[in-house]
């Protein structure tokens, strides 16, 4: 997965989520390059009010409107997100 590609593609840059984040740049750059972890995962999401599944949808395939697979940045398995009842 390219995060960095997918941060550009939803309208950010690096120097946008870090100024949100209150980090520096390079440190944003350092996370998103490297393997994040899920917390700062779900911080970068959370400054682009994105879920994080949509952070992670470039490789996301829908199954249909409650589920969805995508693949960890971590292990590379596919994971299947279920949608919960509102």
């Amino acid at each position: 997965m390219d995060l960095k590609k997918r941060i550009k593609d939803l309208g950010f840059t690096t120097s946008m989520l870090a100024e949100k984040l209150g980090v520096s740049q390079p440190a944003i750059s350092q996370a998103i390059n490297g393997n994040p972890s899920l917390s700062r995962l779900q911080d970068i999401a959370a400054a682009m009010n994105v879920t994080l599944s949509e952070l992670l949808a470039e490789d996301a395939t829908t199954t249909d409107d409650s589920h969805t697979t995508v693949r960890c940045p971590y292990c590379g398995k596919s994971l299947e997100l279920v949608k919960g009842e509102e």
